[in-house]
């Protein structure tokens, strides 16, 4: 949606110390014209990182450009962050900007150490920065040993910068000490309950799929810092949003971040490698215990037990292989579940979101909400 020059230049006027009149303007507008700015906010964040760094010489230099190449995608979280912000009344974009930033260097950190953990090489549909330190060693003569260890320390490295970097900002926001703890406290506690979910999801891969708890994974790892934590943090940035307001967004992000790990999910499977940025291969073959997988399972006879048992997991699992698990999800009525599922958990936080915050966030999140429905990447 193409924001209009009034909200541009309310916006422009906000920044200049002006008072912005947000209640009076559309909230999707609002959302996407600050969405547009994302990419350069984010910038701004590492240019600091990188001056911070800058009397470390030409290594980190090269790290931080790296993790900053890293940056892409659709700035989701930074969205619901100032739809969290605008909705509950926040004016100060100053702070927003800020806030923002730190949730996407957050998320940032923690997708590269979620590729080292996945091994994956690919994110938003080019090599990742495992992938390009990895060809750069090897181009540098390097043995595969010597350049992935290379490449995996890049990565970690990368990634604890970012988060490092998201927590500053938020410590040193623009904003009074006791919102800046507050603001910092959140993320941090989001990223235990995250670090829980990762771990758990691995741990998950050592039993059998109809043992795993993928709805748990789903509200620990995705909800906590991809809906629950943005949500709250735009919310506590406003310095408007009551104690119930902040309990309902938390409720609210668990039911569409559980949406939207099992629509992530659907993704993994059934999706297109070229619209998902990601192969489709990737969880059959790290035998991920996804809701899809464990229902299969569960209503699964011994011989597809057996099929499900050879192939998940199997790092030499092929396209034909994926294609099998698909057709079984299928058959067992897996998929249709999920699908109802997915379906529940919208329709649960729509009626949380109505109830109890503004009418016009409610609004926002309910048609963000029913979006998860089409996702196709």
């Amino acid at each position: 949606m193409k924001p209009t020059p009034a909200i541009a230049n309310a916006l422009d006027s906000a920044r200049a110390g002006a008072v912005l009149e947000a209640e009076a303007l559309p909230l999707a507008l609002l959302v996407d014209e600050f969405a547009r700015r994302a990419p350069a906010i984010t910038a701004s964040h590492w240019d600091r990182v990188q001056a911070r760094c800058a009397a470390s010489g030409p290594a980190p230099a090269e790290l931080i450009a790296e993790a900053r190449a890293s940056d892409g995608g659709k700035h989701t979280r930074p969205r619901l962050v100032a739809a969290a912000f605008f909705g509950m009344g926040g004016t100060d974009t100053a702070l927003l900007a800020e806030v923002a930033g730190a949730q996407q260097l957050l998320h940032l950190g923690l997708c590269m150490h979620d590729d080292i953990i996945d091994g994956d090489r690919v994110r938003h549909g080019r090599p990742n920065i495992v992938a390009r330190y990895t060809a750069a060693g090897l181009l540098e003569g390097l043995t595969e040993t010597a350049a992935e260890r290379q490449a995996m320390t890049a990565a970690l490295l990368a990634g604890d910068l970012a988060i490092n970097a998201a927590m500053l900002a938020l410590l040193e926001a623009p904003a009074p000490a006791a919102v800046q703890r507050r603001l910092a406290a959140e993320a941090s506690a989001a990223l235990e309950t995250t670090i829980a979910g990762e771990f758990l999801d691995v741990r998950s891969e050592l039993l059998r799929p109809d043992a795993s708890e993928p709805l748990l994974v789903a509200e620990l790892k995705t909800a906590a810092y991809s809906v629950v934590l943005p949500l709250r943090l735009g919310a506590v940035a406003s310095d408007a949003a009551t104690h119930a307001e902040l309990e309902c967004l938390q409720q609210v992000g668990i039911a569409f971040g559980i949406a939207y790990q099992l629509a992530d999910d659907e993704l993994g499977l059934f999706g297109a490698a070229e619209a998902t940025g990601k192969s489709v291969l990737s969880d059959v073959q790290q035998g991920k215990r996804t809701e899809h997988v464990r229902l299969a399972y569960h209503r699964a006879d011994p011989a597809g037990r057996a099929l499900l048992d050879a192939i998940l997991g199997d790092p030499a699992a092929t396209e034909a292989d994926a294609a099998a698990i698909r057709d079984f999800v299928t058959r067992t009525g897996a998929r249709a579940a999920v699908a109802r599922a997915i379906d529940e958990h919208v329709a649960r936080g729509i009626r949380l979101a109505e109830a109890g915050l503004p009418d016009r966030l409610a609004a926002y999140l309910t048609d963000l909400a029913h979006s998860l429905r089409g996702r196709t990447s």
